[in-house]
C-alpha cells in the first residue's frame, strides 16, 4: 500500500470482564483502518472526507486473554509534496489528525505509541525552498510499513509515544465529534 501522509497508531490495554460490547467513535483527518486485537473492526467508509467521524462498534472476550490492542492506520490525503489542496491557491499542509474514543474508556493520549510511515516536506526541502507556493522542491520521507503492525505480539517498543493535541489545536470541528456517521 502506498501511504502519503500516512501513520500507525497502537495502544495495549488490560481489563476484567468476561465479554463486553465496545463502542466508540474514530476521527481520522482522512482515512483510517481500526484493528482490535489483529483484527480489521473498521474502514472508513468514505475515502476522502476531511473531519469525518465514525460509529465503530465490536465485541471482546476475555476468555480468550485480557489485554486489548488498538491499532489504527491514519491516513491525510496530502500530495507527495506534503501539501493537500494543491490544485487551489492555498495549498496547506497535511495534519492527519487522529481522534478515537471507546465506551471502555480507552481514549487516544499519548500513551499510544505512533510511528509516520510518510512525512513531509522535509526539513532539508523546506531548507531548498519548499513551500506552499513553490510545492516543485518539496520532498517527502517514507517509512516501510511494519508487517502485522496491528497484531496482538507486535513489538512497538521502537515506536515514538503518540503526541497529544487538544482539538482546536488540531483544528477539530466540534460538532464533527459529537455526531459521528
Amino acid at each position: 500500500m502506498a501511504c502519503v501522509g500516512c501513520a500507525l497508531f497502537l495502544l495495549l490495554a488490560g481489563s476484567g470482564v468476561a465479554m463486553t460490547d465496545i463502542t466508540g467513535h474514530i476521527y481520522c483527518d482522512n482515512y483510517f483502518e481500526f484493528y482490535f486485537n489483529g483484527q480489521l473492526i473498521a474502514k472508513d467508509p468514505l475515502d476522502f472526507t476531511p473531519h469525518n467521524a465514525v460509529k465503530v462498534s465490536f465485541q471482546h472476550n476475555e476468555s480468550e486473554g485480557k489485554n486489548k490492542t488498538y491499532a489504527i492506520l491514519c491516513q491525510d490525503y496530502a500530495s507527495s509534496s506534503g501539501y493537500e489542496y494543491t490544485q487551489t491557491n492555498n495549498p496547506q499542509l497535511g495534519d492527519g489528525a487522529l481522534l478515537a474514543e471507546f465506551s471502555d474508556g480507552t481514549r487516544t493520549t499519548r500513551d499510544w505509541k505512533s510511528f509516520v510511515v510518510s512525512f513531509g516536506p522535509t526539513d532539508a526541502s523546506i531548507t531548498s525552498g519548499c513551500s506552499s507556493s513553490n510545492l516543485a522542491p518539496c520532498q517527502v520521507q517514507n517509512h516501510a510499513m511494519p508487517s502485522n503492525w496491528f497484531a496482538v505480539d507486535f513489538d512497538d517498543s521502537s515506536w515514538a509515544s503518540a503526541t497529544e493535541y487538544t482539538a482546536s489545536e488540531a483544528r477539530l470541528a466540534q460538532q464533527t465529534l459529537k455526531n459521528p456517521s
